[in-house]
């Protein structure tokens, strides 16, 4: 099931989680987040998305490297980035909410790992539990970008925007290159192409929007 993994793949899966990282980074210490507290969720809510990323190019490395395969690896990608992207969904909701109320959005994020391990000891033999997240990451990735362009949007920065919706296209038509049953190393190649060009996207607009915020309270 995993021949066509190589270490050369494994290793180019690396850049996309490079360029979230970079990405998160620059958003995280814009001026979006002028209170601490939320600043922490979106922080939170970022590592965790980086994390799952980074555990998954390391499970891909390892089993082009050895043929070893570690399944709660393989699973750690939607595991950590359902309820990382509903914290930094709720960073971004809640920004301009005074005063901030923090036992919702974390009863709500703690709520998503228990329905996936309800599902997965419920229904054993299926795989219920990561179409729950998956659902979950498709949901509140979408409500980020949304609010990530309208901020863009906000700062008379069109260009922002863009990227942010190029990038959302991007990583979605992956999705559509998953569900073709022949997995081939050139299909591979293509698919962590496209995630490293979306996610480069991710990066450049987050970057742009954090000066142009800079720019913006300076005046």
């Amino acid at each position: 099931m995993y021949d066509d993994y190589t270490v050369a793949l494994a290793l180019f899966d690396y850049i996309p989680t490079v360029f979230t990282a970079l990405g998160m980074y620059w958003l995280c210490t814009s001026q979006l987040f002028d209170l601490s507290v939320i600043r922490r969720l979106a922080i939170v809510g970022a590592v965790m998305i980086v994390s799952g990323g980074l555990l998954k190019a390391s499970w891909k490395l390892i089993v082009a490297s050895t043929g070893e395969h570690i399944p709660w690896m393989n699973n750690s990608l939607f595991i950590f980035m359902a309820p990382g992207f509903v914290l930094l969904g709720f960073a971004l909701g809640l920004r301009h909410i005074r005063p901030v109320s923090l036992p919702i959005p974390l009863l709500f994020t703690g709520a998503i790992p228990i329905i996936a391990l309800c599902l997965y000891l419920v229904y054993p033999g299926q795989r219920l539990w990561f179409f729950w997240l998956l659902a979950v990451v498709t949901l509140a990735n979408t409500a980020v970008i949304f609010m990530l362009a309208r901020a863009g949007w906000n700062t008379n920065d069109r260009i922002i925007s863009l990227l942010y919706i190029a990038s959302f296209f991007g990583t979605l038509s992956l999705s559509g290159l998953a569900r073709i049953p022949e997995q081939t190393a050139a299909l591979q190649w293509i698919e962590e192409s496209i995630n490293a060009v979306a996610q480069g996207l991710f990066f450049a607009a987050s970057l742009r929007l954090n000066k142009r915020l800079r720019e913006t309270q300076t005046q």
